[in-house]
């Protein structure tokens, strides 16, 4: 057995050693709950649990972003409810230097805020996974750890969505907590502003439930405000009609790189004027080297068949592919294989833009077609090998802040009276370790770029539907935290009153600031 320990830890490589305080919480963990503590199998005491080895190792291994899993805690831990988190939480007090981390689906793009070298890996997705239907028979209590394709299998069992995310294989926490915009946003606002209440450990290891009569300042600060107020161990979330009969419409259009002004065009007036709450486009544009692929429209509507014009004009460009048909959401959640992608590395930054006139709004995107083409190359004396780069851009009507305000509001002060926005996704993927530094910071000088362009040629530029607020601030805020770099000033992003209102619920609720010793963005 000596023999087959050292032979994980060879084929993992030179690691650093575990940190000592983590070490005292994972024996703890371990001899507390046995069944659901997996020590390293490449640490001293990985033979402990050696049968249980493969656990431990999907979990590290299962990350959007393959630089995460580089990182070896010295233990994961798969609690199975509320008081076990309660339990490693007070554990983790007792030992202020263990550095620890949350992980739900493993999809945040930045290095270090789901995975943790060295310290205590609480995961969810193994034993905190499940969709429940409650007696009501509208709401659905879900586990931080589901994956939204998951959650709609069972919400579809009585026709019936909840606002959750575009893609199947998404994990259900992160992206709430960081707001969560989804198909039907436009109708119920965005996936945060849908949860009614939720069960969370505090950072003194309390149980509590949070919601807009109990605890309603932390149910605010979590709709929207990330991981830094407790943890959560379970959301209720509101369930809502499914198509028709649950049957829906959707699927990926492909088009000629020559349509691209076209597209350009009618997204802005889809923006606009969205003439249907019921349909959503998310556009999207790769880019590798010298190559260019053909732009993909991802189309949506929560019906058997889009109304007339219900795209504004969108669903009149040819199409090079077509894909789209009545199916279900569960189905239609999977396409692109539902963001099950493992192995690569990738980082994410976000750029908020106004919706603006079709005009303008062409000159801008064009602006990123140019930048893509001319910036998303290999330049081996800055460590740059980069397989492909995008732009994916999302609008965010004023239908969309409406509904958000209708339920309850959300900590990203969303108002209609702004206008019409977009949040711009801006990815890179790369295979070589070289750039895993490198890549990050390259994709934020790609950014800045487009920023600094529209700075001097359309800043001033109002918002179409803009009726009031200070145009140089909400044509270029909030930023989207799903999305954001983790150099990015999310919660600056929010506004000066919201952020104060955050920083105050984090300092009532967590005066020694426990939740900040994992990663997330900072105040």
């Amino acid at each position: 057995m000596k023999t087959i320990a050292l032979l994980l830890a060879l084929a993992g490589g030179a690691l650093a050693a575990p940190n000592a305080d983590a070490v005292s919480v994972c024996q703890f963990l371990h001899s507390s709950y046995p069944q659901y503590t997996v020590w390293d199998p490449s640490g001293s005491n990985g033979l402990e649990t050696f049968w249980n080895q493969s656990y431990y190792s999907t979990t590290v291994q299962h990350y959007w972003n393959g630089v995460n899993a580089k990182n070896r805690p010295a233990c994961a831990f798969f609690p199975a409810n509320a008081q076990q988190v309660s339990a490693a939480v007070q554990q983790l007090n007792q030992h202020a230097n263990a550095p620890y981390a949350l992980k739900s689906g493993g999809h945040n793009f930045n290095a270090g805020f789901s995975s943790t070298n060295g310290g205590v890996l609480i995961s969810f997705n193994e034993n905190l996974g499940s969709t429940v239907q409650n007696p009501d028979g509208n709401t659905f209590d879900v586990g931080p750890g589901a994956r939204w394709g998951d959650v709609y299998e069972v919400t579809e069992k009585s026709n019936q969505v909840v606002v959750g995310g575009r893609l199947g294989n998404i994990g259900v926490a992160g992206y709430t907590l960081g707001g969560g915009l989804s198909y039907y946003s436009a109708q119920y606002g965005l996936a945060c502003d849908n949860v009614l209440n939720f069960e969370v450990v505090l950072p003194n290891g309390t149980v509590v439930d949070a919601n807009s009569k109990s605890h309603p300042d932390l149910w605010w600060a979590l709709r929207g405000g990330g991981n830094r107020f407790g943890i959560v161990t379970k959301f209720t979330l509101q369930g809502h009609p499914l198509g028709d009969n649950g049957r829906v419409w959707g699927g990926i259009k492909f088009y000629d790189a020559s349509k691209r002004q076209q597209i350009f065009e009618a997204l802005s007036k889809f923006t606009s004027e969205y003439p249907d709450a019921k349909a959503a486009v998310i556009p999207t544009f790769d880019f590798s080297g010298s190559l260019v692929a053909n732009p993909a429209l991802f189309y949506f509507y929560d019906g058997a068949k889009p109304s007339a014009n219900a795209f504004a004009g969108l669903e009149n460009i040819e199409a090079l592919m077509d894909s789209t048909n009545t199916t279900s959401y569960s189905d239609l959640a999977s396409q692109a294989g539902g963001a099950k992608i493992y192995g690569i590395n990738a980082a994410a930054h976000v750029n908020t833009f106004p919706n603006m006139p079709p005009q303008q709004m062409s000159q801008l995107l064009e602006t990123h077609w140019t930048t893509y083409q001319s910036m998303v190359k290999n330049d081996s004396s800055r460590n740059l090998d980069i397989q492909i780069g995008t732009f994916a851009t999302q609008p965010v009507s004023v239908r969309i802040a409406r509904a958000s305000q209708e339920r309850g509001g959300n900590t990203l002060g969303l108002d209609p009276a702004n206008g019409d926005r977009i949040w711009v996704e801006n990815d890179l993927i790369w295979i070589n370790p070289a750039c895993d530094n490198d890549c990050p910071q390259y994709l934020r000088e790609v950014g800045d770029t487009i920023k600094t362009s529209f700075d001097s040629n359309l800043k001033g530029t109002k918002p179409t539907n803009y009726q009031s607020g200070d145009v140089n601030f909400v044509s270029l805020n909030p930023l989207f935290m799903n999305d954001a770099g983790y150099y990015q000033d999310v919660y600056d992003s929010y506004g000066a009153a919201n952020k104060a209102r955050l920083e105050n619920i984090a300092k009532a609720y967590d005066p020694n600031g426990f939740m900040f010793r994992q990663g997330g963005w900072n105040f």
